[in-house]
């Protein structure tokens, strides 16, 4: 399932023309899956609406680690103050699946240093893998919608450094 909806994804950035010429923002975010939340946390940075296309993907990186951060805090938040034992689990393999998500990062940060762009989709979709199976886990037993937002945004940065990480 996740195999196909990347092959999805990576086929409709190389093969889609580009829609919006001069909006680097939107001519990003129109190749996500959910155009207006990408384009609400990429143009939430000040500094994306003069970027070219090396500098958004910076920008994406900075505002996706962060996230990352503040997401993991929750999880180990939601795990410590779980009311059963269940849940306590969950959010522990969540907890794991975000620590693995921090390295993947980092690894792509390093290599979009380095401009090995192959490693950076590479790591994102990795990142995104990690993320989904934290939801998949929580699904039907957490209905915490902080947590569910913080996923679709960190799904939506990843995607949009991949689209970044193909045009480069």
């Amino acid at each position: 399932m996740a195999t196909s909806f990347f092959t999805y994804v990576l086929f409709s950035i190389l093969f889609t023309s580009t829609l919006v010429k001069g909006d680097l923002v939107t001519d990003v975010c129109i190749k996500t899956p959910v155009l207006s939340l990408c384009e609400k946390l990429l143009r939430s940075d000040p500094h994306s609406k003069t970027a070219d296309l090396e500098t958004l993907g910076t920008i994406a990186f900075n505002m996706t680690s962060d996230l990352i951060t503040s997401t993991s805090t929750m999880v180990e938040f939601l795990h410590d103050n779980a009311t059963s034992m269940e849940m306590r689990e969950l959010f522990r393999f969540c907890s794991s699946y975000y620590a693995y998500v921090e390295v993947c990062t980092e690894n792509a940060i390093g290599y979009y240093k380095d401009k090995n762009y192959g490693q950076v989709v590479n790591f994102m979709t990795k990142s995104i893998d990690e993320v989904r199976l934290c939801d998949k886990s929580l699904r039907y037993k957490d209905e915490n919608k902080n947590l569910k937002q913080a996923s679709l945004s960190l799904q939506q940065y990843f995607i949009a450094i991949i689209v970044i990480a193909i045009r480069l």
